[in-house]
């Protein structure tokens, strides 16, 4: 998952330029942009039980030298009174008014003025003041769209329209960095869709600037983030393979030691820049309810019972023994880099670009999902353990509050032929933008020899979230 973010070409406008006196603008003086931005946080919504929706039940904090890192910002503009949601034709018709790309800096003393709602746990990022173009008109209401840690100034210009920009796809990397535990520069786009008009400004009359001031405008990452939560294990080097050790439900003697997880089905392809919603008026930069989800450039066309090519590291199983994991990830090998979720350690797995499906979709083919190999001990014995797999499918918004056992290799089969359509909403298996997929042990069973799991689901931003069991 090596990062290469899309390099924008040289605009042929030179905004270092200061603009003509006497623009429409600021009249006498030269007109200056201040942009702030603030990463908005993780959906990580667990979706109370399950309660749906955008924020679910709260948000979790970014890591702020990495998921919350923003350096720059392309800015575009465009005027139409219906905004990103316009109808194709009226977005077709709309042209671009103005792109640019600042850098940003980190300003911690920042607060929204008016208008806004302040969150706390929210960084904040500015452009400082920027030379803008006098092209704009100051009587006009325009909207803006802002990309961030992706510089398109060429790649988007005022000789696209809106329906252009909006349906852009992005197939490049949506961080810096060779491992997820050195991401960092994290793609992030408009949350929501901005109004802002040229009526909140500040005149420095000593350097002849007219300051245009816009508020707090939300950015959200493209990438998801799925996690292991080690909670009610510890971790141990004392068995014969190292490893999540937890104790067995139903046994006093019996332990089960978790080695490795690997993701799997992860969309190596495209994804909206913007996101888009199953919403029949309003489909951009929507909302997400119980009612309306997020689909992708792939959601409603897949059908085929075969593994397409934007997904990598297929779930192709045929036994248990035969599965070599080129994504498998070592628990023991990311304890220097494992984080602290409650006071129990949390090891971020991977950082998924979207992935939900349609409702004729067969779910072994395209769902995204985890494996978990573990070693089962009996009797107290702290060698020869027995190697056992176990696979899950993550879903989005759980339809029930109940605990789902992982299944075997065996049981992978059914869901060859299952689909969304037969089995509850759309959401139930997705991985959606800016969420985190929590993933703990829930309990293991001596008896059935069964394993489960529970996945909080829930948006980048720290909160105490009831828990979905999956």
């Amino acid at each position: 998952m090596v990062a290469t973010l899309l390099q924008g070409l040289s605009s042929c406008y030179d905004y270092s330029k200061e603009e003509p006196m006497g623009s429409p603008l600021s009249p006498g003086m030269v007109s200056y942009i201040n942009l702030t931005v603030s990463v908005r946080g993780s959906g990580s919504v667990t979706r109370g039980t399950p309660a749906g929706g955008e924020d679910g039940d709260g948000r979790e904090k970014g890591i702020d030298t990495r998921e919350n890192l923003v350096e720059g910002v392309t800015i575009v503009f465009f005027r139409n009174d219906a905004g990103i949601n316009a109808t194709d034709e009226s977005a077709q018709a709309t042209p671009i008014d103005f792109v640019a790309y600042y850098q940003t800096e980190r300003d911690d003393s920042y607060r929204p003025r008016t208008g806004t709602t302040h969150y706390p746990d929210e960084v904040y990022y500015t452009t400082g003041e920027q030379v803008l173009n006098n092209a704009l008109d100051a009587t006009k209401a325009y909207h803006i769209l802002v990309v961030a840690n992706a510089n398109l100034e060429g790649t988007i210009t005022t000789s696209h329209n809106l329906k252009q920009v909006r349906d852009r796809v992005y197939g490049s990397a949506l961080y810096q960095g060779t491992t997820v535990a050195e991401a960092t520069n994290f793609v992030m786009t408009s949350a929501d869709d901005n109004v802002l008009t040229f009526s909140d400004y500040t005149d420095n009359v000593e350097t002849n600037r007219r300051i245009f001031q816009f508020d707090n405008i939300h950015i959200e990452r493209m990438a998801a983030r799925i996690d292991y939560w080690a909670k009610g294990a510890t971790y141990t080097t004392a068995y014969d393979h190292n490893g999540y050790l937890y104790a067995v439900d139903g046994s006093t003697s019996d332990k089960f030691v978790l080695t490795s997880i690997e993701p799997f089905n992860l969309n190596g392809g495209n994804e909206y820049f913007f996101k888009r919603t199953s919403d029949a008026t309003s489909p951009y930069l929507a909302n997400e309810t119980t009612a309306n989800w997020v689909v992708g450039p792939y959601s409603q066309i897949q059908t085929a019972a075969e593994h397409p090519s934007y997904l990598t590291a297929s779930n192709t199983l045929t036994a248990v023994t035969t599965r070599t994991g080129a994504l498998a990830i070592a628990l023991a090998d990311r304890q220097a880099d494992k984080v602290s979720v409650e006071g129990e350690d949390d090891i971020i797995l991977a950082y998924p670009k979207e992935n939900t499906i349609g409702p004729a979709t067969p779910i072994y083919y395209y769902a995204t999902g985890l494996a978990f190999e573990g070693y089962y001990y009996k009797d107290g014995a702290m060698t020869g353990g027995e190697r056992r797999v176990y696979y899950h499918f993550l879903r989005h918004q759980g339809e029930q509050s109940v605990a789902y056992n992982a299944i075997t290799a065996s049981g992978l089969a059914a869901f060859k032929s299952a689909t969304i359509g037969n089995d509850g909403t759309p959401m139930n298996f997705g991985i959606v933008r800016n969420n985190i997929y929590r993933v703990s042990v829930d309990k293991i069973n001596a008896a059935a020899g069964t394993i489960r799991l529970t996945i909080e689901e829930k948006p980048w931003r720290y909160v105490e979230n009831p828990a979905i069991y999956l």
